[in-house]
């Protein structure tokens, strides 16, 4: 038998150094390598400097407490609580704070309860680590009114998913990457985020006031889909139950009226966006366009009927008339159409180095957006940018309103050869947008 075999019964992993066997088991979830501790006295302690802390499945409070208390205060590149929780709040905070005093770089909890309508109340988010990278909470109420992240000066990544935020302000000024899915804002008072550096945002389904947000001139890619459900919900939110023009709908009753007219001085989302390369504004399609034509004809430049939630938090964001500079990517669904396709108009006429614009509709076979016959023709000469090569139509059929925005579109000057509406299973054969 040669040198190179090995001899039988040789313990090879137990030759491996002392910090390379602390990498093999941070793969492992904490409750498995914990048990490593009775293959022999060399393994004995090895789990307490393991850098990572992970908890699956469904563990007792008893037992996570215990474990963080026995393990060494070793750095900690990970720590991940993705479970049931049937301890109190006192305990999420305590294990919070022990990753932090390991120096963690990424931290993520969503915390389950039994009770699925129940998310995990937290009073005190206040975190001090100097190494926290990334940041994933999900299912927790967060009780403060201001979430100040100074504490963690390189902190990248935020992500918040199902959590019920009370906070007024949301303020990290090192965040690059902020992640907000299917939250609840306050109903009272709009938060203001508050992150100059963001270059990427993303706000997806949340309910109540829509937060304010701040210059984030940094921004490359940003993307708002308001809330579907809108229409389910007692509570108004940003949208005027009257059905009126946003703000003047002259009911004292409808407070989402009332409180833009009292905001009037403050920009709500273009602000922060307007400096996005590329941009997504989704909003729900359930609203009928053809109220707007109940309502008084309007100057497009400044009052606009706003009927969806993206039209409705737009629209009052328009007076500010903001340019999109850098815009050079732009999707929008169905609400941009409503009020003479004010939201449309808009954009076009606003981004001067746009170069591909996407429509999204959501229009049946059957359905029509109830646009007049006459084509739109604006008063004014809009300015479309130079540089827009493609215009592209996404819908399930080629219904009899598309040629009446494909007609629009060329009247705001885009040229027909750059309009396009990709085939799919359910469409017929492409439009023919060459002009005679």
């Amino acid at each position: 038998m040669t040198d190179s075999v090995v001899a039988a019964g040789e313990d090879r992993i137990g030759a491996l150094p002392d910090d390379t066997l602390r990498i093999v088991l941070s793969f492992l979830p904490s409750c498995e390598s914990v048990c490593t501790c009775v293959l022999a006295r060399r393994w004995r302690h090895l789990w307490k400097s393991v850098p990572t802390v992970v908890f699956y499945e469904e563990e007792e409070t008893r037992f996570v407490t215990s474990l963080l208390l026995l393990r060494d205060q070793a750095p900690l590149r990970e720590f991940v609580f993705i479970s049931f929780l049937d301890g109190t709040p006192q305990d999420a905070e305590l294990w919070l704070r022990y990753a932090a005093s390991c120096q963690v770089k990424v931290l993520r909890l969503a915390v389950h309860r039994y009770d699925f309508t129940e998310r995990l109340p937290l009073p005190d988010m206040t975190l001090v680590c100097h190494q926290l990278t990334t940041l994933d909470i999900c299912s927790v109420t967060l009780e403060e009114r201001t979430l100040d992240f100074s504490s963690c000066p390189v902190l990248d990544v935020l992500e918040m998913q199902d959590c019920e935020i009370n906070a007024e302000k949301i303020s990290c000024q090192s965040l690059r990457h902020l992640s907000m899915d299917t939250c609840s804002f306050p109903e009272d008072v709009r938060t203001r985020i508050s992150c100059p550096g963001l270059a990427a945002l993303e706000l997806t389904e949340n309910v109540g006031l829509t937060p304010f947000l701040e210059s984030m001139p940094s921004l490359v890619t940003a993307s708002a889909r308001f809330d579907t459900e809108w229409s389910e919900r007692e509570e108004p939110y940003d949208h005027c139950l009257n059905g009126g023009y946003y703000g003047h709908c002259g009911e004292d009753s409808c407070l989402a009226c009332h409180r833009i007219d009292v905001e009037d001085d403050v920009c709500v989302l273009l602000d922060g966006l307007c400096g996005a390369v590329d941009l997504k504004l989704i909003s729900t399609p359930e609203m009928e366009l053809a109220k707007s034509e109940t309502l008084p004809k309007l100057d497009l430049e400044y009052d606009l009927i706003p009927l969806h939630f993206a039209q409705i938090i737009c629209t009052r964001d328009f007076k500010w008339r903001h340019t999109f500079t850098k815009l050079k990517t732009l999707y929008l669904s169905e609400w941009c159409l409503a009020a003479d396709f004010s939201g449309l108009v808009y954009f076009l006429q606003h981004s001067p180095i746009l170069e591909k614009l996407t429509l999204a509709l959501k229009i049946c076979e059957q359905e029509s957006l109830n646009i007049k016959d006459d084509s739109y023709k604006p008063s004014k000469e809009y300015l479309i940018s130079k540089n827009l090569k493609v215009v592209e139509i996404k819908c399930c059929y080629e219904a009899e309103s598309i040629h009446h925005i494909v007609e629009i579109l060329i009247n705001l000057g885009v040229p027909p050869e750059n309009i396009n509406i990709p085939h799919n299973h359910e469409s017929s054969d492409r439009f023919s947008f060459e002009e005679g």
